[in-house]
């Protein structure tokens, strides 16, 4: 799975695999100096908790959410990481108009946490429609634009696959 993260104001990609007993992390990102490349194999021990392994070396990560992100507290420094929601993102960079109806659909597979409109309401563009939860982590789905809520398939408690249709609003 791949997302696009800022660290410190600095856009980055983030993508990790689950190789069975493992899960391993490569963070990409365009430095000063060039592209640069890092790749971690990581477990959670506790909640919020992870242990690091990059290149043999062995770190330890705290990470809790944030007013903008979250906090990741690494080797004795704080650090703000944003996700980018993949759909904000995309329409940024690929000139992505929101006209006539658009379907929300979750990201990633998890679960439904909270339902923050209800059918047939009003809504504003950004406007918070459903959080969904995977590996920890919170992804709010925004409303790409202004519009009216006509149809809520996502029910708080509910398993969502990635791609399944959460909200459409016209």
């Amino acid at each position: 799975m791949k997302r696009v993260i800022r660290i410190g104001g600095r856009q980055a990609e983030l993508e990790w695999k689950n190789d069975g007993d493992r899960i391993t992390a490569t963070l990409a990102w365009q430095g000063q100096d060039g592209s640069s490349t890092r790749r971690l194999r990581y477990a959670e021990v506790e909640p919020g908790v992870y242990s690091l392994l990059d290149q043999e070396r062995a770190m330890e990560a705290r990470v809790t959410p944030g007013p903008e992100g979250w906090i990741v507290e690494l080797a004795g420094r704080r650090i703000t990481v944003e996700v980018e929601d993949p759909r904000e993102l995309a329409s940024r960079t690929k000139g992505f108009g929101a006209e006539g109806r658009q379907s929300i659909r979750s990201s990633m597979p998890g679960r439904v946490v909270r339902v923050l409109v209800e059918e047939g309401v009003r809504v504003e563009e950004g406007q918070g429609l459903v959080v969904v939860e995977a590996m920890k982590m919170q992804n709010e789905m925004k409303a790409p634009k202004s519009g009216k809520v006509i149809s809520l398939a996502a029910r708080a408690g509910a398993s969502v696959a990635a791609g399944e249709v959460l909200v459409t609003l016209e």
